[in-house]
């Protein structure tokens, strides 16, 4: 068998696998060499796990069942360090060892590399790119040590960051030299409109700025522009462009020119190595945006295959994206001053349409806040339609096919585009139907249509609709294994007046599969509804929460104890310090909630931990689950000479009333011994701050994804009084919000007014302050808990 070596691992180089597996699996020995450590990953997402949106293992493309069920040898975190033409060898190197492996044809996949600014100061710590899941962890660990971010220019990419890092709770500036954003996609007064929804989530712009360099003494401290300027800052993301990596085909002879010089079947100037991607020059143009990208991988894998059907001429390139929740879509040319311009604005619902038109032709068009008809300019632009019999109504758009349509998507041609991000066409689709996808989420899987900015996502469900003819439910469902949402769920188990089963619920209502969004959604509720008299199926339940640990990214675990209102003693400290000494725990953190972390536990050393930190007294701090995190406090009067009330003490007794209960979602508190709100209790979900006169009670905040301040929801005089009410808004909490929907989240959708109501009158509130079970025992002292582990 031949050997296919494929040098890199994005989405361009996974893309000439999957169709060379599809044309003939069993031609070659595929040999693919990544130089980042993890698996393949869509690069799109990033900005989604930036914000928190989407965890890594949610964009990743292909697993690792995918390389031995169709026997790939892959190997991360190899870089190749030449190419031996002669020999067809490659030679690789990694910490390890150096060494070669021989190929028959070689695909280089190399992408890109960012852009740096030669600017003074560009090496200091804080300087980073957007680039890469590294790039992401590396912002992501600065969220509690650098307040302050530029984000270096105004492109989609540098857009994306600043949204990002402003959902972590960063204060983020983008800075431009050019007097408007994304000058690449939009016109001026589309990108203004844009500046202004970004503005009003608090990032701020500074355009028409010349940088002069970055001052700082080993980290980044500030930025200088010209004119004297300075701007302080933490840290500094560089987003300007991408320069094609052709450094590899550039050492080994290969033709390049700022990208290697490929031909339109993809072949380099060898005709044994291919090359796909950002790191290529075909006809001179070097392409950044996905849809080119298949459309070579698909000419370079039948080349590879000997079945050659298509050659790659260039492509027609449109942009959709949904940025900060806008639909934004750009195709063509759109500032040449001598176009003539077709323009309507409607303020109502801050949407604009720009089309430049030549010579009765639409040779642009940008589209603002409604995508809807950007299909249908496309298509104009791509076939050069002459447009003088529709020119009275070009502005509205395809108006014999409103809203694309059954007779739209009918007319539409094959190769038309629908996902632009993941260069998805109706053929694509029409194959992925006739192939088996009988449902819109197994086209996702299959294709990658709409799982990118999600700006196609109306579109490519009407293309699915028309060519399975199966119906989409409009409403939300519960999961994909049931017809009815999660309301419908909830209230046939509310009504159940004998414990039942996760499986009887499912067999009652028809579920036509299981997973484990269903499973551990209705787990959940049955627990709500019969409290102690149901035991909760740990099969059911969500990976942490069986194992009582959090499953870290190297596949070790986290162990938190609890420590009350962040108080310990000398003994509970010496004892986990020789927890830690044994076992050989390789990192020890004090964690934001005021507890101790021991992480990178290995799973067999689970049940002795546990043990010997149940021996020393303390309980599982339940970090793992949707349950009470920590009541977090500041020192309060006995030690502080601002304190009003004991925090320390009333924080326990909050601790108490409410701990080890499940819960939708994580449950965070915070007492503050006064006004000046040192344990930052209105961001949590449910707050006191101290007065000389008593306590006020604040609720639905969050410090995460999106920071939300507290609601002030009302005043009590007593600790008891307190206590009482955490019981009961726990419990209304408890059976009244859906599973994984927080506090925040929860308020939003019923109104504080509405939880102000249920819990009105003090005889409400002791009424579902009794409600509210009894605390469990420590998970960490079950014997049948950990027979799992």
């Amino acid at each position: 068998m031949k050997n296919l070596v494929i040098v890199g691992s994005g989405m361009s180089a996974m893309k000439v696998v999957d169709e060379v597996l599809n044309i003939d699996p069993m031609m070659y020995q595929i040999i693919i060499i990544g130089e980042e450590k993890v698996l393949p990953y869509n690069r799109i997402m990033l900005s989604l796990v930036l914000a928190g949106e989407k965890e890594f293992e949610d964009i990743k493309t292909h697993n690792e069942s995918y390389f031995s069920q169709n026997n790939i040898i892959f190997k991360p975190g190899c870089l190749v360090s030449s190419i031996d033409r002669f020999n067809k060898n490659i030679l690789l190197t990694n910490k390890k060892e150096s060494y070669s492996i021989k190929y028959d044809r070689l695909v280089i996949c190399t992408g890109s590399r960012p852009v740096i600014l030669p600017l003074p100061g560009k090496t200091l710590e804080g300087v980073v790119s957007f680039r890469d899941i590294y790039d992401v962890e590396y912002m992501q660990s600065k969220v509690n040590q650098a307040k302050k971010v530029v984000v270096i220019g105004t492109g989609l990419l540098g857009l994306e960051a600043a949204n990002g890092l402003n959902e972590l709770g960063f204060d983020v500036t983008v800075i431009g030299n050019m007097d408007s954003i994304m000058n690449m996609q939009l016109d001026a007064l589309s990108g203004d409109l844009l500046q202004k929804v970004l503005e009003q989530k608090n990032i701020k712009f500074k355009l028409g700025m010349i940088i002069n360099k970055i001052i700082g003494f080993n980290k980044v401290k500030a930025l200088e522009f010209k004119g004297g300027i300075i701007m302080d800052a933490d840290m500094v993301i560089m987003s300007v462009g991408i320069i094609p990596e052709d450094s590899l085909a550039k050492a080994a002879g290969l033709h390049t020119d700022r990208g290697i010089i490929v031909g339109d079947t993809m072949m380099t100037s060898d005709p044994a190595i291919y090359s796909v991607g950002e790191c290529i020059k075909h006809r001179g143009i070097s392409y950044g945006l996905v849809a080119p990208l298949f459309e070579q991988a698909r000419v370079c894998a039948e080349q590879i295959c000997e079945v050659s059907h298509h050659i790659y001429t260039g492509s027609n390139i449109s942009t959709k994206l949904k940025i900060s929740g806008v639909d934004v879509f750009s195709a063509g040319e759109f500032n040449n001053p001598k176009d003539e311009i077709m323009c309507s604005k409607d303020n109502a619902f801050n949407t604009r349409k720009r089309l430049s038109i030549r010579d009765n032709k639409l040779v642009g068009a940008v589209l603002f806040g409604d995508s809807t008809d950007g299909l249908f300019y496309f298509n104009l632009i791509k076939k050069e339609t002459d447009i003088s019999s529709i020119r009275k109504t070009l502005l509205f758009g395809n108006i014999n096919d409103l809203g694309v349509g059954d007779k739209g998507v009918e007319k539409m041609a094959n190769d038309e585009q629908v996902c632009g991000c993941m260069g998805v066409d109706k053929g694509d689709i029409v194959s992925a139907v006739a192939g088996g996808c009988n449902t819109f989420e197994a086209l996702q899987e299959e294709t990658g249509c709409s799982t990118g900015c999600g700006g196609c996502t109306s579109v490519a469900k009407q293309v699915f609709s028309f060519v399975s003819g199966t119906k989409i439910l409009s409403k939300n469902t519960l999961c994909n294994c049931t017809k009815y949402s999660t309301e419908e769920v909830r209230q046939y188990i509310r009504v159940l007046v004998q414990v039942v089963s996760v499986d009887n619920v499912r067999d009652a209502l028809d579920f036509d599969n299981t997973c484990e969004i269903c499973g551990a959604a209705i787990n959940y509720y049955l627990s709500s509804q019969f409290n102690e008299t149901y035991l909760h199926n740990d099969d059911e339940r969500p990976h942490n929460e069986k194992m009582h640990a959090n499953k870290q990214r190297d596949g070790t675990y986290s162990v938190v104890p609890q420590m009350q209102g962040g108080l310990t003693t000398p003994k509970e400290l010496k004892a986990l310090a020789d927890i830690a000494i044994k076992y050989e725990v390789p990192t020890v953190k004090v964690t934001g909630g005021q507890r101790i972390d021991l992480l990178g536990v290995s799973k067999e050393n689970l049940n002795d931990i546990w043990d010997e930190v149940t021996g020393a007294g303390m309980e599982a701090g339940y970090a793992y689950a949707k349950a009470t995190r920590t009541c977090k406090s500041c020192v309060g009067k006995d030690h502080c000479m601002m304190g009003t009330q004991d925090s320390m003490g009333l924080a326990i007794k909050m601790e108490d009333a409410v701990w080890s209960h499940f819960m939708p979602h994580k449950f965070k508190m915070g007492v503050s011994g006064c006004p000046r709100n040192c344990a930052e209790v209105t961001i949590k979900d449910f707050g006191v701050i101290c007065t000389e006169k008593g306590y006020e009670i604040h609720v639905a905040g969050a410090c995460g994804i999106r920071t939300k301040t507290c609601l002030k929801d009302r005043f009590f005089e007593t600790e008891e009084e307190v206590v009482e009410y955490l019981k009961a808004f726990v419990q209304l909490y408890r059976i009244e919000a859906n599973y994984l929907e927080r506090v925040m989240h929860f308020e939003e959708r019923v109104g504080l007014d509405y939880i102000q109501s249920k819990l009105d009158t003090s005889s409400m509130i002791k009424y579902y302050a009794n409600l509210l079970p009894k605390t469990v025992k420590n998970p960490w002292g079950i014997t049948t808990h950990k027979s799992s582990v």
